[in-house]
């Protein structure tokens, strides 16, 4: 794959409309500075002209034509870093001890779920900045270049190259641009639904707003210094909204909402992983059963809200959230990890492969996972992306162990990182060397994208620095 002078022009035809609706995202939270008569408004209103002008600039200049896969992915994988880097402008221009590494650090963490902060005193923040944190978040659960598609693609060709990009598989409608719409109105639907129940639940509207946004999104990042309220209906909604958003996958949702048959195996299991790792932590560590329930939840849907301390669990217990962490929820919806049907399908292919040395050369097996075929494609990309998720955070976890963390907190924080999640043993804070801000960073962009797309962008600049 060499690129060519029409292949970058479409990769900055895209990134010139990604821009542009970045910017024209910033204008909400200066509205929210306005509406509380807050000084960071400007650090909102500015930015947002110049990228909206530049973004419109690029989106006018350069054309793409015959656009594919790998460019899109290229605009994907650029796509997202180049949201936490202008995202991270007004937190940088907000937060007077931030450096612009660690806004691009904050930014990231919104951007892609991971919910990771470096902020210790989040209620002192300002509500704009708060609300973008949010908002970021909430626009990344559904995804950069998706949520892009919605509003640029004029063609059902590119909308579903768009799709694709950014580890999206499951059609619910015949065209990709309309199974976006119904993604998007699912999620408007249940955000809407989750600020009402969480309002109802006695939380303030602002409270409610905004602990859905990043609920949804399975995201985590709080207004509140000690991640979720201590408000037990509030904690029960919180569960069911982290469910809805980082287990049951939009397919199953829009089937559910159409009054079509529910049956779903990665539910199934979500289920029956959450109640059983609950159970033990519970048992292990004598918390409260709905704290056990709602920290199992939260890990393996990649959420990252907290009623707990976690370093006063046992070290089986962080085992298990390590566990859970790397799994991930559903495929098809927001959470990050690698997903439980791979999980499922690496099982499944390591007893086909047990299997097939037992049995006579001359047996039939039909290989399958319940009603799903296994074909050597599906087994594969379950293979690759569940080593990949192995192999980064194992590179991580030895740059923190090498700056000199604790190898097990290292080790919680990588697979935290990588696989999007959000719960912290402490490892990143404002006094961590940069080198480990950036692969911290790094992490979470490769694995909010499943690498695949990242990988295509460094393949495309080493092949460029050598022809």
């Amino acid at each position: 794959m060499i690129m060519k002078k029409e292949d970058i022009y479409g990769i900055l035809h895209i990134l010139g409309g990604v821009i542009g609706i970045i910017g024209a995202f910033m204008l909400i939270p200066s509205v929210i500075a306005f509406y509380f008569k807050e000084p960071t408004i400007l650090n909102f209103l500015i930015p947002s002209f110049i990228f909206i002008i530049l973004g419109i600039g690029l989106n006018k200049k350069f054309k793409a034509k015959n656009l594919k896969l790998y460019q899109t992915m290229i605009a994907s994988a650029l796509s997202w870093l180049i949201a936490s880097l202008i995202g991270a402008i007004p937190l940088y221009l907000s937060i007077p001890y931030f450096s612009y590494v660690d806004a691009v650090y904050e930014s990231m963490s919104a951007w892609t779920t991971t919910g990771m902060t470096l902020i210790a005193d989040v209620e002192s923040l300002p509500n704009s900045v708060l609300f973008w944190r949010s908002f970021e978040q909430w626009i990344g659960g559904v995804g950069i270049l998706v949520l892009s598609a919605l509003i640029l693609a004029g063609k059902g060709s590119v909308a579903s190259l768009f799709y694709y990009s950014e580890a999206r598989q499951e059609r619910i409608m015949p065209s990709s641009l309309n199974t976006i719409k119904v993604i998007f109105s699912i999620y408007l639907f249940y955000t809407i639904l989750g600020i009402l129940a969480l309002y109802l639940s006695g939380l303030s509207f602002w409270a409610a707003l905004n602990l859905t946004m990043t609920g949804i999104c399975t995201g985590g990042m709080s207004i509140y210094n000690y991640s979720f309220p201590n408000n037990i209906f509030a904690k029960i909604v919180m569960i069911i909204i982290m469910l809805i958003g980082g287990v049951v996958s939009f397919l199953i949702h829009h089937k559910i909402l159409t009054g079509k048959c529910f049956k779903d195996i990665q539910t199934k299991y979500a289920l029956i992983v959450i109640i059983i790792s609950s159970l033990i932590i519970y048992f292990i560590d004598k918390i409260d059963i709905i704290d056990a329930i709602f920290i199992t939840t939260s890990a393996l849907t990649s959420t990252g809200f907290s009623t707990i301390d976690l370093t006063s669990l046992s070290n089986l217990s962080l085992f298990i959230l390590i566990f859970i962490m790397l799994i991930g929820g559903g495929a098809g919806t927001t959470t990050g990890g690698v997903k439980i049907i791979r999980f499922l399908v690496v099982l499944k292919a390591i007893y086909y492969e047990i299997h097939s040395v037992i049995i006579p050369k001359s047996a039939v097996v039909y290989e399958h996972l319940e009603d799903i075929p296994l074909s050597y494609r599906i087994i594969r990309e379950a293979f690759v992306i569940f080593s990949l998720y192995i192999i980064t955070s194992f590179i991580i976890a030895m740059v923190f162990i090498a700056l000199g963390y604790d190898p097990y907190k290292s080790i919680f924080d990588a697979v935290s990182f990588v696989s999007n999640i959000g719960l912290s043993l402490g490892v990143v804070s404002l006094k961590t060397p940069l080198i480990g801000k950036i692969v911290a960073i790094i992490g979470m962009w490769m694995g909010r994208l499943e690498f695949i797309p990242v990988l295509v962008l460094f393949a495309a600049l080493l092949k460029k620095r050598l022809s």
